[in-house]
């Protein structure tokens, strides 16, 4: 069907909407597009337009009917799929989302980010279809002459290098032609550090729950803190309790990133914390403008920016040792201990009863609470080969119904029957941490470890078992079990991972000390000591300051273990 012209006035109101959009104005762009359709209802790319604003401004059931309608008048239009795909699995329509990225590179198998969002979405459905084959193009992320792959993607494949790769193609694509704005001479001050922490997850989010506490205790005599929040306001607890815990909270969702960087520049914010990396929502092109002489990557992202912009990124010994840091281009800050924090003062509602959370009364119950992006199916096929060794066993996941529904096919084909497999609603934080001490022993993914997954089953007292392997993100629960006294239930390969989670369902006294030594507490200090921990990565920010404010360059940066012990909460 042929598209229908647009009138010059028309042209006029796509134009300015356009731009309203790109600054960021929503409603008014929203008004624009709407005229054009009262006068032309059936043009697919206003109704793209139209679309796209809609789900940026949550309004999720008009967005996703106007994509479908737009579809129908523009079957081939390979970018609006791919948008319409954006839209589903923004909210959690996976498989909907699925079929439209499909769509979208069957139009255009050159489909920059395509390949990458289509295995993100099958994957959150447990929907395995041509996973080897989406895998294996991801592994080629790093090659100038196929499609690009979004650095995040990179992260379900336990090579750095290749991580490193594509994490600078993006960084080049985007930040080209970005100039770094000349930093004005630092103000005089009351001589405290002023740190900025920027997010797109200000809200109730894991790396939220992680950061809050930090922020609260912060040194206010040494540091002055602020954050710079570049999402959504989702007016959560969790929001609010940033907003409380820092000395300026600014709100940057509409800014466009140079704007960012102005006001982080006009703040004379000294030290500019991206706790975003390659996750969803970030603005690297704020870092690309050098909105602060010192820039930190940290705890969003398990991996590399790729940027030269970026001048540390934090870590510890375990995650990333020093012979790692050719597969970085920050400069590595190794704190002593971890390089993630914890909010001792998070804790668990009443714990439930077994009944209460769909478990039978007795039988060992294996849990794997991971995002099911993580799960692979030869890690799932593991699992399913442990509750054939352990009559009477469960397995406990989170997943939503279309993945709950693969899951269980999956089981039924390989001769477990599914009722064995027990599917836990999303609750609030509290009401999870409650329920997850019901389970006997966490079983982690690979090469995507469980991350705050795994400070949450160790603050309630839930042993892991895990691998490790080469990448950051595959060794991050094993550095905190190593912390909470666990390192003997890290291993190295499938085959010791599968021998040593089943040797632990049948022997129920070694699992019951490992869980008392957890439970008591004392092997969990460390891990969840948020004042020790604020001690090292304050010395870690006075060191780049340091180095900053004598004129040298960037180098790594190695912490001892503080002289005294933190006060835990």
């Amino acid at each position: 069907m042929p598209i229908p012209p647009l009138s010059p006035d028309q042209t006029r109101l796509l134009h300015d909407g356009y731009q309203a959009q790109v600054r960021g104005l929503l409603d008014d762009a929203a008004r624009q597009y709407r005229k054009i359709l009262k006068k032309v209802p059936d043009h697919p790319d206003v109704m793209h337009l139209l679309a796209m604003v809609r789900a940026r401004q949550n309004r999720t059931d008009e967005a996703l009917a106007l994509y479908r309608a737009a579809a129908a008048l523009k079957p081939q239009d390979a970018k609006l799929w791919y948008n319409f795909g954006l839209a589903c699995t923004a909210v959690e329509r996976n498989s909907e989302g699925a079929e439209a990225f499909a769509r979208a590179l069957a139009l255009d198998p050159s489909l920059a980010e395509g390949i990458g969002m289509l295995f993100s979405a099958r994957r959150s459905v447990c929907d395995w279809r041509d996973d080897a084959q989406l895998l294996a193009a991801i592994a080629r992320a790093g090659d100038p002459a196929r499609p690009e792959i979004p650095p995040f993607f990179t992260l379900w494949l336990d090579d750095p290098a290749l991580q490193l790769a594509a994490a600078r193609r993006t960084v080049r694509r985007r930040c080209a032609g970005i100039v770094p704005t000349p930093l004005p001479a630092r103000a005089r001050t009351d001589g405290r550090v002023r740190i900025g922490y920027l997010s797109a997850d200000f809200r109730n989010h894991p790396t939220t729950h992680l950061l809050v506490r930090l922020l609260e205790v912060h040194d206010r005599s040494k540091f002055e803190i602020t954050a710079l929040s570049i999402g959504p306001n989702d007016a959560s607890p969790a929001r609010r309790r940033v907003e409380a815990s820092v000395d300026r909270f600014i709100d940057c969702e509409r800014d466009q990133p140079a704007e960012t960087a102005a006001r982080a520049r006009s703040l004379g914010i000294d030290i500019l914390v991206d706790v975003m990396g390659h996750t969803n929502g970030n603005r690297l092109e704020i870092f690309a403008a050098r909105a602060a002489p010192v820039q930190v990557s940290y705890l969003g992202y398990p991996g590399t920016s790729g940027a030269d912009f970026m001048d540390y990124v934090i870590a510890d010994p375990f995650v990333l040792p020093l012979e790692d840091a050719r597969f970085f281009s920050e400069k590595v800050v190794q704190l002593p201990d971890t390089y993630q924090p914890n909010d001792p003062t998070l804790a668990p509602a009443t714990r439930p009863g077994r009944a209460e959370c769909g478990l039978p009364d007795t039988g060992f119950v294996f849990c794997a609470f991971n995002n099911t992006r993580k799960l692979d199916p030869a890690t799932f096929a593991l699992w399913l080969r442990l509750l054939m060794e352990v009559p009477g066993s469960v397995l406990w996941l989170l997943a939503g119904e279309d993945a709950r529904a693969n899951l269980r096919r999956e089981a039924k084909a390989t001769g477990v029957a599914p009722d064995r497999l027990i599917f836990a609603p999303h609750r609030p934080l509290p009401e999870h941490l409650a329920r997850m001490a019901l389970a006997d022993l966490f079983l982690d993914t690979f090469p995507y470890t469980a991350h705050t997954t795994a400070s949450d089953a160790l603050r309630v007292g839930l042993p892991l078992v895990t691998r490790t392997g080469r990448s950051f993100a595959s060794k991050v629960a094993g550095r905190l079990m190593h912390l909470a006294g666990l390192g003997d239930l890290i291993t190295d390969s499938p085959a010791a991972y599968e021998a040593l989670a089943l040797t632990l369902a049948r022997d129920p006294e070694r699992l019951a000390a490992i869980r008392g030594g957890l439970e008591d507490g004392a092997a969990r200090a460390r891990l969840f000591d948020i004042q020790r921990y604020r001690i090292q990565i304050e010395a870690a920010y006075l060191a780049m300051m340091e180095r900053a404010l004598a004129g040298a360059a960037p180098d790594h940066i190695v912490l001892a273990p503080p002289p005294v012990e933190g006060s835990g909460a």
